[in-house]
């Protein structure tokens, strides 16, 4: 049953029981929990979830701009869902898999949406922790008293049919993320290879996230996108 593997993953990924009720009841809000919760999906042109997956996974579907909610987040932002997909093929697992996206939701919560993350490792209340996950993180359209409300007390719900039965764990700290290191003055692409426009670039010695390799590039996560540095003049360390 998805609801104790994600309590289960959560928990230990945060040690706190408070934060993982709050972002349960956020997600419970957003997708009841389902990996392959799917918005909007008749825009695409895909009469199935299972069509609409396959096509993303093969690579022939730009999931990324297509405009659908998906997972358990519900991501729908262009460069969040790049980001979900490029950490899925990274690590060989379809954009539907439950651990993967649970790995991701850690991941981007604790690199990129810092107040969320620090409400959930330190919230004395699950309404304070679920109202910065909502807030902070999930950021819906729809955020009166009552929502924050629901959410809460889904959140309140999952403290109560969990927490009282989990030992407390240590927490297990975000593995750091992998870098390219560039060997040498390189130009950051829009894709992977030298036909696609420069998008940036780095210096000897610089520094940045890794996010996948393909075709000889590394992808590295910038501000708003994935680029691609060519690797003969990087490497991957971490």
């Amino acid at each position: 049953m998805n609801e104790k593997v994600i309590w289960d993953y959560l928990y230990q990924s945060t040690g706190s029981a408070i934060g993982t009720a709050a972002i349960m009841g956020n997600l419970m809000a957003e997708s009841s929990m389902n990996p392959r919760n799917a918005t909007n999906l008749k825009k695409t042109g895909y009469a199935t979830v299972d069509q609409y997956i396959l096509a993303t996974d093969d690579g022939v579907h730009d999931f990324a701009h297509d405009g659908v909610a998906f997972g358990l987040v519900q991501w729908c932002y262009w460069s969040r869902k790049q980001g979900l997909l490029d950490y899925a093929r990274s690590t060989g697992r379809s954009v539907q898999h439950l651990q993967m996206q649970l790995e991701y939701l850690i991941r981007e919560m604790s690199g990129n949406y810092k107040t969320a993350w620090n409400a959930v490792l330190n919230a004395k209340s699950i309404r304070e922790a679920s109202d910065a996950v909502m807030l902070q993180y999930e950021n819906p359209g729809t955020q009166t008293e009552a929502a924050k409300k629901k959410r809460a007390a889904y959140g309140q719900k999952y403290y109560d049919q969990f927490a009282k039965a989990q030992p407390e764990p240590k927490p297990e700290p975000v593995p750091a993320a992998k870098k390219v290191v560039a060997t040498a003055n390189v130009r950051i692409r829009a894709g992977d290879g030298t036909e696609y426009a420069q998008v940036g670039s780095l210096k000897k010695g610089q520094s940045m996230e890794w996010v996948a390799t393909s075709n000889g590039f590394h992808a590295v996560r910038m501000k708003d996108r994935v680029g691609w540095v060519s690797g003969n003049f990087s490497e991957v360390k971490g």
